[in-house]
């Protein structure tokens, strides 16, 4: 039965993944599967579905451009985090564009112009960047911590009118990517336009892709503060709060010895000014000699940034369960982007939801509820603060 409905269409790909391929097969592969696992996850999370997945492409559909729009920022952000331990030319950089429109559904597969826009968004995205149609530009303003770089009306392929288009720049890019892939003869119109802009242009801020204070999911960078404080005046915003107490050589030396595997890249950042203190307590990493149920697998948990809003990223890593056998996982480390409210600290990989709080003593109680197919089970475990 076909159906018509609003929908946040999300498109999405790998970029150059030929030539990823083409280097080394097996380990492209191998990752390939890893990012539509992300892709899985943090579209659940956000109440999204995957359409359908073919070769290194996404495609997914969302309730709103708010969630799509959410989505896209957890993926680049977990990707970027992801990137970190491999070199330039080895990363596995994605674009992703993002539009609102009435399309047509049959039995889960989408139809209608809706799909062609997001896929020709995505085109217009730089690697490691988003781009969005107008209307979603409009309705998530002021919903989401990101800034957004209008590269006005775009001509693609097989659409017979422009689409006005919004760019998410990837962290730390300043607009160079973006305009590379501005079409040569565009770059000629807009030459003279280009020259009467600079010198405003030079006294600009540079747009850049506003990430939760330190990805840490989890991911890592220094987080922005929102548009509407950093409009006030210099003596409105409060002074940027210090880092949290982080000692990675503790870190790595609690993980050697209890045999957990870690990133090659940690790092806890300092709180915008903007996060509320009951929020930025949480920023630092938790371990010990502890395991959930005291009987199952020793944990470290690394909170590397959180936002205004609560959203957290971070690492989650664990070590060997005391008795193993075949059918369990090894031990491993994870990036996860969660939420912190009065209930604590909340995030989900895969069949696992995690609620970690913080006690008033500085240790961290952490709730583990997973369904597997031989039950449903709810562990516990309490973690101290590694300084």
């Amino acid at each position: 039965m076909m159906k018509r409905k609003i929908s946040a269409i999300l498109a999405a790909d790998v970029v150059k993944y030929s030539k990823l391929v083409a280097e080394d097969e097996e380990e492209t592969v191998r990752r390939l599967g890893a990012y539509r696992t992300v892709f899985e996850e943090v579209t659940a999370r956000h109440g999204g579905r995957i359409v359908n997945m073919v070769g290194d492409a996404v495609l997914a559909d969302f309730p709103s451009s708010v969630d799509a729009a959410r989505c896209a920022l957890d993926v680049q952000e977990t990707m970027r985090l992801r990137n970190q331990a491999y070199p330039p030319s080895r990363q596995m950089l994605v674009r992703i564009g993002i539009t609102l429109a009435d399309i047509m559904d049959k039995e889960g597969e989408l139809f209608g112009d809706g799909v062609n826009i997001a896929a020709r968004l995505e085109s217009l995205a730089p690697a490691g960047g988003i781009c969005v149609s107008q209307t979603v530009r409009e309705q998530v303003a002021g919903k989401i911590t990101a800034k957004f770089e209008d590269i006005g009306e775009q001509r693609v392929k097989n659409l017979p009118n422009p689409i006005r288009a919004f760019v998410i720049p990837p962290h730390g890019d300043d607009g160079k990517s973006r305009k590379a892939r501005v079409p040569a003869r565009r770059r000629l119109v807009a030459a003279g336009v280009a020259i009467v802009a600079a010198f405003a242009a030079s006294i600009g801020a540079a747009v850049q892709f506003h990430r939760a204070p330190a990805d840490a999911t989890s991911l890592a960078a220094q987080p922005t503060a929102p548009a509407t404080l950093a409009a006030q005046p210099a003596a409105a915003v409060a002074a940027p709060a210090a880092a949290p107490p982080f000692d990675e050589a503790k870190v790595r030396a609690l993980a050697e010895r209890e045999s957990i595997p870690l990133p090659p890249a940690l790092k806890v950042q300092a709180p915008a000014a903007a996060v509320p203190a009951n929020f930025s307590g949480y920023l630092g990493a938790w371990g010990g000699g502890k395991r959930w149920n005291n009987m199952g697998r020793s944990a470290i948990l690394i909170v590397e940034s959180i936002d205004q809003s609560g959203t957290a990223r971070g690492v989650y890593a664990t070590g060997l369960p005391l008795a193993s056998n075949a059918n369990q996982n090894p031990a491993r480390s994870r990036n996860f982007a969660g939420n912190i409210t009065d209930k604590g600290l909340r995030f989900t990989l895969g069949p696992s939801n995690y609620t970690f709080m913080l006690a008033p003593d500085g240790t961290m109680s952490g709730r583990w509820d997973v369904t597997t197919p031989t039950g449903q089970f709810d562990l516990a475990i309490t973690l101290n603060r590694i300084e």
